[in-house]
């Protein structure tokens, strides 16, 4: 437990746990299909980032094509098979570390997706992909205008209530503050705020999916406000996240570790708070050495609470090598995760397609698709990189 010296920083706790029990006082609805419409993002957080080459021009700087042929549905579907099949391409490159043709494959798929206009979905999904290269590759200055337009696409389409646009707006705030534009990194994160707010209070289809995101925005919303003097509001934001996850989870879930160690160090700053700092500290190291020494089998203990804490779901058939690959590599974990088999009925394989599941095998961790068959290791990157969205 927390000692005495940090009675404040207990009570200011108690205060946040509170407000969210309040604000967590709603009724289950069934979450909508919009995000599903959408297709499934490409899993970047898998590969290494390498600097690539910055010659190329912007995909915002290119002449699109005026759209052709919208009122031929085989002609429609035969673009849209060949813009999936150059984001699946991409995806391969990327896991094979040959970035130059990953990007090349993306900016393939942007062109093919102008076919549909500048307002539609690929197109949209397309720029959030390139801008995700171009994120874990360094190259900020050229993400920012891609996601700045992604995310005016999927506000108008998607709407400014789904997980897709909000997952656009939070990359967004990240890049402006990447680029040290903390003003408006903060002003974004507390858009994202905003509109978690909302679709919760007036239970917006799919509004779940965005409460779960809410804590990490907290987070990094504290953390720009940090960056321009405003403690007192830095320090309400990660209480209001260690609030939401203690609900959620408990007060032992490692998922405190990251709030706690940042209202420590916020407090390590302040005259007067050093007690309050010091005792969240030791608060850190006991949930770390829960989390290292939880599970009996050590080294698939971490995996296990990921997943968990992900509430992750592996898309499958019986009948793929690739589906029975996974399988074995994450044999001792069945209890983490709940696999569908989407071959199994027609029930299932509707389900599957419901979730946008297009290939086998595919995770879903924290609302975000991940496809291919992964190891251990890249499965654990996965948890952590859509932990943090």
């Amino acid at each position: 437990g927390i000692s005495r010296r940090g009675g404040r920083a207990r009570g200011m706790l108690r205060l946040g746990l509170r407000v969210v029990a309040r604000r967590l006082a709603v009724r289950a609805v069934s979450t909508g299909a919009v995000a599903a419409a959408f297709s499934c993002p490409w899993p970047l957080a898998l590969a290494e980032t390498t600097p690539l080459d910055t010659g190329r021009s912007s995909v915002l700087n290119q002449i699109v094509p005026p759209p052709a042929k919208l009122d031929d549905p085989e002609y429609n579907a035969q673009v849209l098979e060949k813009w999936r099949d150059r984001v699946r391409s991409a995806r391969v490159a990327w896991q094979r570390g040959d970035l130059t043709a990953a990007e090349a494959d993306l900016q393939e798929a942007f062109e093919t997706a102008s076919h549909f206009g500048s307002s539609s979905a690929p197109l949209a999904t397309s720029l959030l992909n390139l801008a995700q290269l171009y994120r874990r590759t360094s190259r900020q200055a050229e993400a920012e205008p891609l996601l700045r337009r992604a995310a005016d696409i999927l506000d108008q389409t998607a709407g400014p209530y789904t997980k897709v646009t909000l997952v656009a707006l939070v990359d967004l705030a990240k890049t402006k503050s990447e680029l040290g534009d903390s003003d408006s990194a903060a002003a974004g994160f507390e858009d994202a705020l905003e509109r978690i707010e909302q679709a919760e209070q007036h239970r917006e289809s799919g509004y779940q999916a965005l409460v779960q995101m809410r804590p990490a925005v907290l987070v990094l919303a504290a953390q720009s406000h940090e960056r321009l003097g405003r403690i007192d509001q830095a320090e309400a934001r990660i209480l209001l996240a260690a609030g939401y996850l203690a609900e959620r989870w408990g007060p032992e879930t490692p998922r405190l570790i990251v709030p706690y160690a940042e209202l420590a160090r916020i407090l390590r700053g302040q005259p007067g708070r050093e007690a309050e700092a010091a005792d969240l500290e030791d608060r850190v190291v006991i949930l770390r050495r829960l989390q290292a020494g939880s599970g009996a089998d050590g080294e698939l203990s971490g995996l296990r609470q990921k997943l968990e804490a992900g509430e992750a779901v592996l898309y499958g058939s019986s009948q793929c090598e690739q589906t029975k690959k996974q399988l074995s590599e994450v044999s001792g974990l069945d209890s983490a995760y709940r696999y569908v088999d989407c071959g199994m009925s027609a029930s299932a394989r509707d389900a599957c397609e419901a979730q946008g599941v297009n290939t086998f095998p595919t995770w879903l961790i924290n609302g975000q698709r991940i496809n291919g068959s992964l190891s251990k290791r890249q499965l654990e990157q996965a948890c952590d990189h859509v932990a943090r969205v």
